[in-house]
């Protein structure tokens, strides 16, 4: 009977400490990640408050956050989350701005009191156009059959879109269905390389003199011989601040899920974080170092509204984005590293931006130069693989000694890649002409194969220096690369 009481005990403790780390550290962050990922879903990106949960949330069928409740108010746009009544997390959409956690009624009130009014942004469609008369259309259309094939061989690919940019023309899309050409889409961190274009714009713009100047970060600053402060643009762009930084999005409790979903300020959380190595010495990649970059973006603009206008004035209105929004901390930063919306078309012209090296129209809006800096290999990235905040190859492609694998499928020297979680991607192909948008909900390792696809695309689309000098690309169209609608 001893023996039975004492076990029996025992797993009573033990089911108490299980319940009370559910309640006080895991259920926080699965209502916080639930009522935020819905809110945005639903209120952003358009989408049904059904979808938004079984699909946005529960795709990989989650068990915390299958024990979460959401609760949906269309009238005040909120979303609120809980667990069995306890660790209420609420979610509130504001114009421009998306969505934001807030803690009360009172809290979403200053919110909204604290929401700018901003011009709406004039959309300036790209024009499209069939593809290449020298293009195997067949062989385009399997390609893209195939990236779309939800409901036959691969459910868990759930590709939501597809833009294929050629000659700065729409040559191909494709949809799932409830999904338009006019759909904002996540594209979690291919915001990072969002953010690399507005610092390029105020290098161009002559609001940051220098790249290799400290950032301006007033906790660092405040500290005598603080070393942090000797952290600068290019040390945060290309992943080697030196600061220690957990990046495990498996594990609720890591650096990058508390600072999206539990802290107040990503960049008050970023920026007080400790060094672990010299800053510029060792490669990275971490969230933390986007928001510190949001945080000093904030520091040069002076004033908190025109902070908040910076990527609508700098980058948006330029490029006719009517569709684009980037997403605020409570505190009023921006999710430099994860949060942007926008649809796979307006994602796909910052794509041919860099593509056209930072021309638009013929008009400069980027150094030149930028996206050449953007697009090489940080020195300290054992493998080669990260630029400045844009990807320079798609992760797996090297071996243990940092050599390229011979195994896998091969791809254009010159492309190179923003990603973001859940398979989101913005593939940039110099040689060939092509930018490759592409957003879904896919949470299974191998449902999709970003590299598969963009080599077999890449050999339906020639390469440039292959084709005779004489030769039209498009079918005689004598549209320019620089040419976007507008």
């Amino acid at each position: 009977m001893q023996l039975i009481k004492a076990i029996f005990i025992g797993l009573v403790l033990i089911g108490l400490s299980v319940l009370a780390v559910f309640f006080i550290w895991l259920a926080p962050v699965g209502a916080a990640y639930s009522a935020k990922i819905m809110c945005s879903a639903i209120f952003v990106d358009g989408l049904s408050s059904t979808r938004a949960r079984e699909v946005d949330v529960l795709a990989d069928n989650n068990p915390l956050l299958s024990l979460i409740t959401t609760n949906v108010d269309l009238r005040n746009q909120t979303i609120s989350a809980h667990a069995f009544g306890f660790r209420k997390r609420v979610a509130v959409y504001r114009p421009n701005l998306g969505c934001t956690l807030a803690d009360n009624a009172e809290h979403i009130a200053q919110l909204r009191n604290a929401t700018p009014v901003m011009k709406p942004v004039a959309a300036r469609p790209l024009m499209t156009t069939p593809p290449p008369a020298n293009v195997d259309r067949r062989a385009l259309n399997n390609i893209l059959f195939d990236v779309m094939d939800e409901p036959g061989l691969h459910p868990e690919r759930r590709t939501r879109a597809l833009v294929i940019l050629h000659d700065g023309k729409v040559v191909a899309e494709r949809y799932a269905e409830g999904i338009t050409a006019d759909t904002p889409l996540p594209g979690w961190s291919m915001t990072k390389s969002v953010f690399n274009v507005i610092l390029g714009r105020m290098r161009f713009e002559g609001m940051i003199s220098d790249i290799q100047d400290p950032v301006l970060i007033n906790e660092w600053q405040a500290e005598p011989n603080d070393p942090r402060a000797t952290i600068n643009y290019d040390d945060l762009l290309r992943m080697r601040s030196g600061l220690e930084f957990d990046e495990s999005y498996a594990n609720p409790l890591s650096d990058v899920v508390q600072m999206l979903f539990i802290e107040p300020s990503t960049a008050g959380f970023a920026v007080s974080k400790p060094l672990e190595n010299t800053p510029g010495s060792a490669f990275s990649y971490n969230s933390g170092a986007s928001n510190i970059l949001s945080a000093a973006v904030r520091n040069l603009s002076g004033s908190r509204t025109t902070y908040l206008s910076r990527p609508t004035e700098l980058l948006f209105r330029p490029l006719g984005m009517s569709s684009a929004v980037i997403e605020t901390d409570p505190e009023g930063y921006f999710v430099a590293s994860s949060f942007m919306h926008a649809s796979a078309r307006d994602w796909a012209k910052i794509g041919q931006l860099f593509l056209q090296d930072g021309v638009w129209n013929e008009e400069r809006l980027l150094p030149e130069g930028w996206v050449g800096y953007s697009t090489s290999p940080a020195a300290e990235d054992p493998h080669g693989l990260y630029g400045a905040h844009w990807w320079l190859d798609l992760p797996g492609s090297r071996d243990e000694d940092g050599n390229p694998r011979d195994d896998i499928a091969q791809l254009p020297e010159d492309a190179f890649f923003s990603l973001g979680h859940d398979g989101q991607s913005l593939t940039v192909i110099p040689s060939r002409d092509l930018v490759v948008a592409r957003f879904g909900v896919t949470r299974k390792p191998g449902a999709f194969d970003l590299r598969q696809f963009i080599s077999d695309l890449s050999a339906v689309f020639p390469d440039k220096s292959d084709l005779p000098v004489d030769a039209p690309e498009s079918g005689g169209s004598e549209a320019s690369p620089n040419s976007n609608g507008g």
